[in-house]
């Protein structure tokens, strides 16, 4: 997982001995230091505005000390390797100076993590009867974290339904237009979070016909979403990388993501002169 401070740690007793990290997500990013700056409305993570005051200041200048001490602590390790383009663009900003000065041999490097593309494949063909069997349904697979942020694609589905329902147009009428989300919960504090949301949808007049929770689904269940989707979000800024999203398109699903992160580096990205989300 690449616990720098451990590794670093380690390193202080016994300094002959090779360190390696393979970095999942950076415990600070240069993205999340300039996002305290920016307003909230931009959708810039849970850190989003709250540089602002006395307490803002503080917070800043404490987050950058972070910064300076995990670019020396990550800077000791010796093999280092990130899931994504992104992870290791913020990896090498933070840890490379320090790396080059200690004369680290071995480049930062990026690793893809395993995603079930084949298992995918093999159980949802891609035809063109079976593509004519997708539903009009957005499909957000994610676990219920506030970084997930699934009150926005509930509130963005809201607007939709209601500019839609005021067309007088009726073919453009999206009746059977749905919304489900998928996704693991941990503890207490994720089942909160779901309640929360099923709140925040009967809110949004977005009825049992419109929205579905699916929590801890099994795998076959998933892959029976996936085969009838049409669509696949995913609403988190800079996801690190998005077996979601990968997972998305092995099924054939036109995925819609947030403009950052690995989804956008990596993932949702121009293939043999076409778009892929």
């Amino acid at each position: 997982m690449g616990y720098a401070f451990a590794l670093a740690f380690s390193k202080f007793f016994f300094p002959t001995i090779p360190t390696g990290a393979y970095v999942h997500y950076p415990t600070i990013s240069t993205d999340m230091l300039g996002s305290l700056d920016t307003s909230p409305a931009l959708g810039k993570g849970l850190n989003a505005g709250t540089g602002k005051g006395l307490r803002g200041s503080l917070k800043k200048r404490y987050w950058h000390l972070f910064a300076n001490l995990y670019s020396r602590v990550g800077g000791s390790v010796d093999v280092v390797m990130t899931n994504s383009s992104w992870t290791a663009s913020h990896i090498r900003t933070l840890w490379g100076p320090v790396r080059t000065k200690r004369r680290k041999p071995h480049a930062i490097s990026v690793v893809f993590p395993p995603c079930a593309v084949d298992e995918i494949i093999n159980s949802i063909p891609l035809t063109a009867e079976s593509e004519a069997k997708r539903e009009p349904t957005i499909l957000y697979i994610a676990q219920f974290r506030p970084e997930k942020n699934h009150t926005l694609l509930l509130r963005s589905f809201a607007r939709f339904l209601q500019s839609h329902s005021s067309s007088k147009e009726k073919e453009n009428q999206p009746e059977s237009l749905k919304l489900i989300l998928i996704g693991s919960v941990r503890d207490a504090s994720d089942a909160t979070r779901v309640y929360e949301l099923r709140l925040l949808a009967h809110e949004l007049h977005l009825t049992p016909d419109h929205i579905t929770f699916i929590t801890d689904a099994s795998f076959p269940t998933i892959l029976s979403r996936l085969a009838t989707a049409s669509i696949g979000a995913n609403c988190m800024w800079n996801e690190h990388f998005g077996i979601g999203v990968v997972e998305y398109q092995a099924a054939g699903l036109i995925p819609v993501v947030n403009d950052s992160g690995g989804p956008k580096m990596d993932i949702v990205i121009p293939w043999e002169g076409g778009e892929t989300g």
